[in-house]
């Protein structure tokens, strides 16, 4: 691919249904519609890349080396729907892990960039023309402090988001963008080839 803007896609929750510490690939479940909004998404010239907290590994719940089997396996599936995620980036930390090497706090957890940064400097990104999209504000805020524009999930079906109800909800700065599905926000999403 040789476009420079990317759409920053979280995992769980986002981009499949959100199992708690998904790990085996039998569990993995597509969100609704989310094969559709990929499509879009690269319709419009943009490049997909997966940012994912995995603190299970800090935790010991598995290993670094499960979850890049497992990222293989969704990339692979994936790629038989004609998507193509270049690479699922992943934060294993956590400051309260058990595993000391991954029990630390790092530049990488979202809401942190450091995922989004490393990915913009492997690939030649345009940060400023991208999208950080998932269904926690913490996802959105990743995109926000690596300069990219936040996208907040914040529909029904949103997976373990947190997230207000209601008028007066957080209050949410213009970079941070709102819609109730990936694929509202795919279909509302201008591309530029």
């Amino acid at each position: 691919m040789t476009g420079r803007k990317a759409i920053f896609l979280d995992r769980d929750g986002t981009l499949n249904k959100n199992t708690h510490y998904l790990i085996d690939f039998a569990d993995f479940e597509l969100m609704p519609d989310a094969v559709e909004a990929m499509r879009l998404f690269q319709d419009k010239g943009f490049r997909l890349f997966g940012v994912s907290n995995q603190s299970g590994i800090a935790r010991g719940y598995f290993t670094a080396e499960a979850v890049d089997d497992l990222h293989e396996k969704i990339i692979a599936h994936l790629a038989g729907k004609d998507i193509r995620i270049e690479e699922i980036a992943y934060c294993p930390h956590h400051p309260e892990g058990v595993i000391s090497a991954f029990a630390v706090e790092c530049d990488c957890r979202k809401p942190k960039p450091g995922m989004i940064r490393r990915l913009q400097e492997k690939y030649g990104l345009d940060v400023a023309a991208s999208f950080m999209v998932g269904d926690n504000r913490s996802d959105a805020e990743a995109g926000v402090n690596a300069g990219a524009t936040g996208v907040w999930i914040t529909g029904p079906l949103a997976g373990m988001a947190q997230q207000p109800s209601g008028p007066g909800r957080l209050d949410n700065p213009g970079n941070i963008k709102e819609f109730v599905s990936l694929i509202d926000f795919a279909r509302n999403l201008k591309g530029s080839g």
